[in-house]
């Protein structure tokens, strides 16, 4: 439910609509522009576009209806709509919204047989245009009444026929989503030409772009989309895709409809080396714009879909709104991520500025790369920081991946004084949408190496190759669901860094120009190719998806029904399944540095296999197995003592706790000691049987049953050998190298699993002890408990309903990784580090001698055999060759005379 907020109006403009010809409209009406006070939300806007006003009365009071009906009916304005609160959301500016009164979206599951938009309402007409755009959804234009009226009324016609909840609104937020920080003074620089606005782009820099443009720039062939306010198509500084959307108005043009995304843009992709503006980071690269002109939900999807179906291979979305915020429907915007996520595209995204610890949607979305800000010091921008701008921050938090420069950053502005300066060129961009197209346009470098990289590899590459910025201010470590190496709420896996990114990939085999194909000879260009006799053996393929460890658990509900049979029960069994995904370093265990020459002899104690006998010890998988089991069966009492109980009887019974299919039997209800499977009876189904709370539940309990294992199998590495340490695992670490210092790291190895739920079977059960049946089975029961059993299949899941959890589990292994680091900051003596140069001269030449010597005994050998085959003969004497002028013995040929 909603309520009416009579203070703010939203008018949408006819396209074409000019700047001037709105003032004076509005203050025509006695209107204004709605504005948030600075001091309340300073790195908030009002969602204000060109084809979009939030406007207020003049004096602050409320705007009567009379008005709203005077401005409907002028010809330069499209339509009027009411301003409305969610009532459940807190009573400010970020709970406001509008709906789109000429439009209504019904699920398309809803139209079968002889349901259609005219059946439902004589206001209604199928939009065909703008329906084919979107999945899933009818778009349905609404002719005479209030679109709030008739939507009810559809929604009543539509339960009658068992459809319930089938409309949509399109519904429009008075916040801004754009992430560009309010600057609270005009910017005081001006445009220069020439590209020697490179000169001030401090974040390119920063990010160590340059330097990655030795290796490879952007080109044609890779396109980034923005989906934003549209961008300036005629722009002489970008390279515009020929296809562009505007998912408002559902025709192709992607021209401005605010000044936001020319912005972006032009970080992400200007043109380079053009003697003019800015140097993009993927500069070359093609960008295609995706205009919105009132920041619609149902706009965010439908652009996706298009970036997908049109060729884009990276999305730059520099937006946001936050859950609490309660107006777009996420589940259409993440059916559209998905979607693009399947295809391939790397998706970007901005976490807001807010200076709070909860990114922005989608940016919190686990398939997409969220982007905090960074400031000039390599500090997470925040309120206060010693920046130009500190009186706004970037949002954190557990759902931030990266960082990058988020502020005075140089890019494209709206031609002709439209846009936030009055040349063709804006210095002071902001906030977290700039950083968002940087990363962006680092995301399309990568892809123009290696034109077949996934979508994932690129967003591993980027996350583990970022700057460890001012590790004094933050702990990085790793954490779980975060693969890519020590991590940070604060500023993520770090401040990206362009080089860094492109060297990596680089250094895999599908790189393009990365290797060493052609070199040869004695050119020290490159390694020779290793004999086969010393490649070892190749690494054991993954297995496809059904390889997985499956658990499954069964869930029953019982129905009351009156006559003597008793009531009907139903039961729900899903499978869990977790896949192994890859490994991951987990906790630090032990670090040491040593100087050259020294050595440490470590030993590696496991307290697991101190407290168990060998004839109790089992795997971790094992472990990880009876944990999960015993607080399956114990999570709904909160008696730590009933865990240990069951955990004891399960260790008891091991064989017995693990079901054959590979999950545990029974699961929530299993075996009491005696092997027998019992289940326990939920609440209610809409609270116990949705696949969706089931996953939830399944993924926390597994999160618990991880850490439970994790600290039940603590390793100890230690330089002391201590009486309880004798019988374990040892080795000797010596540092050989003879100028610096080495540094030792020593981790345990972690398993990093994802999570699917999938709805096994639904079944009904006619009495206790009675056989199940399936839902398509119901002939031979009464008419009211067929009713009853209809009536409660709209609630269940259905058979093969899945749904994916976005944490991950990490589960430890008994192994440990030893790792080495050369300690560049060690000093090393001025002597040494001469002689070990000259040495390393001396080696290389001899090593470049021998090459040449070979080179020249092969010619020698190729001339005569010339002369043996002319039927001549001459003597061979090495001693002639040798270039370290020392005697070589005769290797072939004999002694003649004269030579």
């Amino acid at each position: 439910m909603a309520m009416e907020v009579t203070g703010f109006l939203a008018v949408c403009w006819v396209v074409g609509t000019g700047k001037s010809q709105r003032e004076k409209i509005l203050k025509d009406h006695g209107l204004e522009l709605a504005k948030l006070p600075d001091s309340k939300r300073p790195a908030m806007q009002v969602n204000q576009t060109d084809m979009l006003s939030w406007v207020a009365a003049r004096g602050g009071k409320d705007v009567g209806k009379d008005v709203a009906e005077k401005l409907q009916g002028h010809a330069a304005v499209e339509w009027v709509s009411r301003c409305f609160s969610k009532e459940q959301a807190k009573a400010d500016e970020t709970a406001y919204f509008t709906v789109n009164p000429q439009r209504l979206y019904v699920r398309e599951a809803a139209l079968t047989g002889s349901v259609s938009a005219s059946t439902l309402s004589s206001a209604l007409t199928k939009d065909e245009t703008r329906s084919s755009h979107l999945r899933g959804l009818v778009a349905m234009r609404v002719g005479e009444g209030d679109v709030i009226e008739v939507a009810q009324a559809v929604n009543r016609q539509l339960a009658r026929n068992g459809a319930e909840d089938q409309v949509r609104f399109e519904t429009i937020p008075f916040i801004s989503p754009t992430c560009h920080a309010n600057r609270c003074a005009p910017p005081t620089s001006e445009y220069v030409p020439n590209d020697s606005m490179f000169g001030i782009q401090w974040g390119v820099r920063r990010a160590e772009i340059p330097r990655a443009w030795q290796i490879v720039r952007g080109g044609d062939d890779v396109t980034i989309a923005v989906i934003d306010e549209g961008v300036q198509l005629d722009h002489p500084d970008l390279l515009l895709h020929p296809q562009s959307w505007n998912a408002t108005t559902d025709t192709a043009d992607g021209s401005p409809t605010g000044n936001h995304g020319t912005a972006c843009a032009g970080i992400a992709a200007g043109r380079m080396d053009n003697g003019e503006g800015v140097a993009g980071v993927a500069g070359g690269c093609r960008t295609m714009a995706i205009a919105t002109g009132t920041w619609a939900d149902v706009d965010i999807a439908e652009g996706l879909y298009f970036a997908a179906d049109h060729g884009a291979k990276v999305v730059s979305m520099s937006f946001g709104v936050y859950e609490s915020w309660g107006m777009w429907d996420f589940d259409l915007i993440r059916d559209a991520l998905q979607n693009a996520h399947e295809k391939g595209l790397v998706l970007i995204a901005a976490s807001g500025n807010e200076n709070g610890n909860v990114a922005r949607f989608p940016g919190s979305d686990s398939r997409t790369l969220c982007v905090g800000g960074s400031n000039r010091s390599d500090e997470r921008k925040r309120v206060g920081d010693a920046s130009s701008e500190n009186w706004w921050g970037a949002s954190f938090g557990p759902d931030v991946d990266v960082c990058a420069p988020c502020l005075e950053m140089p890019t494209t502005d709206r031609l002709g004084g439209l846009g936030y300066d009055a040349g063709d060129y804006y210095d002071r961009f902001n906030g977290t949408s700039s950083a968002t197209p940087l990363v962006a346009g680092i995301a399309a470098l990568i892809v123009r190496l290696r034109p077949g990289i996934s979508n994932v590899e690129v967003r591993s590459i980027i996350e583990r190759t970022c700057d460890k910025i001012s590790p004094a201010l933050y702990a990085y470590a790793n954490t779980n669901g975060k693969p890519s190496g020590t991590w940070n709420e604060e500023v993520g896996y770090g401040r990206v860094n362009a080089e860094r990114a492109l060297l990596e990939a680089c250094s895999s085999e599908m790189a393009a120009g990365c290797g060493c194909e052609g070199c040869d000879g004695c050119g020290e260009c490159c390694v020779g190719s290793t004999d086969k006799n010393c490649v070892g053996p190749k690494p054991v393929p993954w297995q496809a998806y059904d390889r997985c460890q499956f658990f499954y658990e069964a869930r029953e509900f019982a129905i009351p029904i009156n006559n003597d049979r008793g009531g009907i029960n139903v039961r729900v069994t899903y499978q869990h399944c977790l896949k192994l995904i890859g490994r991951q370093q987990g906790p630090l265990l032990y670090t040491t540095s040593l100087l050259p020459g020294e050595e440490v002899r470590l030993y590696e104690f496991d307290r697991y296999r101190r407290v168990r006998s060998a004839t109790q010890r089992v795997s971790v998988h094992s472990s990880f197995r009876q944990t999960l089991s015993s607080l399956s069966q114990t999570r709904r009492s909160l008696s730590a003592s009933a865990y240990t109980s069951v955990l004891n009887q399960v260790r008891t019974a091991a064989d017995a706790t693990v079901s054959v299919g590979g999950g545990l039997a029974g699961f929530l209800g299993a075996p009491k000691g005696s092997g027998s499977t019992e289940f326990e009876s939920e609440t209610t189904i809409a609270s116990g049987a949705s696949v969706h709370i089931a996953a939830e539940q399944f993924t926390q309990l597994a999160i618990t049953a991880s850490q439970a294992v994790e600290a039940e199998r603590s390793l100890v590495i230690s330089s002391f050998e201590e009486e309880e340490h004798r019988a374990t695992t040892s080795r000797t670490l010596r540092n050989h190298n003879h100028c610096h210092a080495v540094t030792y790291f020593v981790r345990r190895v972690n398993e990093l699993y994802e999570v699917s739920t999938r709805v096994e079977s639904v079944e009904w059960q006619l009495a206790k002890g009675g056989a199940w049946m399936s839902f398509d089975d119901l002939g031979e029961l009464t008419d009211q408990a067929r009713k009853i059993l209809e009536e409660v299949a709209k609630l269940l899941p259905r058979k093969g309903d899945v749904t994916q959890d976005a944490r991950m589990i990490t589960l430890p292994t008994d192994g440990t990784l030893y790792e080495a680091e050369l300690a560049h900051c060690s000093s090393c003596e001025p002597a040494v580090e001469a002689m070990q140069k000259v040495k390393l001269e001396k080696e290389r030449l001899q090593a470049r001698r021998a090459c040449l010597e070979a080179d020249l005994l092969e010619l020698e050998l190729e001339r005569r055999r010339s002369l043996l085959g002319s039927g001549r003969e001459e003597a061979l004497r090495l001693t002639d060759w040798s270039l370290s002028g020392a005697p070589v013995p005769t290797m072939m040929g004999h002694e003649t005379g004269g030579d």
